[in-house]
């Protein structure tokens, strides 16, 4: 799909370079896939819910081994 919009010319390049994107069309496609996973973490951490966890740190490595 072809759009044509204004974007901060600072803002975009900015955005290029902390993505390391070598085109515009990759870095726009780049944040708007973020902004949908985002979204998506945030509905599924609203569907898990909170729970408490009693262990402590200690305990938790030591039961990664």
């Amino acid at each position: 799909m072809k759009i044509t919009t204004h974007i901060d010319e600072k803002l975009l390049k900015d955005a290029m370079k902390a993505a390391r994107a070598k085109t515009q069309r990759a870095v726009l496609e780049e944040g708007l896939r973020k902004v949908v996973a985002e979204k998506s973490n945030r509905e599924f951490a609203k569907k898990l819910g909170t729970f408490h966890v009693s262990w402590t740190h200690e305990r938790l490595m030591k039961s990664r081994e």
